[in-house]
């Protein structure tokens, strides 16, 4: 199914893309990179299990998403993160994603599973999560301060990557 985007239908795409038109690529610039997509990001105040949400507007066609702006930074840039990857992945399926404590429960289905696949590999890339625990510090709170998500988003990473333990 073509979108308009299926040239960044990746994480490592949209880090190119990034680096290319000069945004900060170590962390990821997700807000940055998200009004670069044509997303306009607003943080307003929601009830707590609500992280964020994408909607598409009907009269001008233009993507609004709203961050939950009580939530830690850290999990706002997974929750900006995750939208972007509805935009890019899901924009074909549906133009409006409600997105509530996304990362925390078990029950998802697949749109969320690849949206939250997708969001842990924009903000902590293979390479760059390697080579941070190889020559920086293997300490989950180390990783989480550095690539600025929560610890539980760096303990999931690992684990997806082949980590194990407590400490990387």
């Amino acid at each position: 199914m073509a979108t308009e985007f299926e040239e960044l239908s990746t994480p490592e795409h949209l880090i190119a893309l990034a680096k290319n038109k000069g945004l900060e690529t170590n962390p990821v610039n997700v807000s940055e990179l998200a009004r670069y997509l044509g997303i306009a990001v607003r943080y307003e105040p929601m009830q707590d299990e609500e992280s964020g949400s994408l909607k598409k507007e009907k009269k001008t066609g233009n993507w609004i998403m709203t961050v939950n702006s009580l939530h830690h930074p850290h999990r706002q840039r997974f929750t900006i993160a995750h939208e972007i990857a509805h935009r890019i992945r899901h924009a074909a399926n549906s133009d409006s994603f409600e997105d509530t404590t996304f990362f925390r429960n078990g029950d998802s289905n697949w749109m969320e599973a690849e949206a939250n696949n997708f969001a842990a590999s924009l903000l902590m890339p293979r390479e760059a999560f390697e080579a941070f625990i190889e020559n920086v510090s293997s300490k989950v709170e180390d990783v989480a301060m550095h690539f600025q998500v929560s610890s539980n988003a760096v303990r999931i990473r690992a684990k997806v990557l082949g980590y194990d333990g407590h400490n990387l």
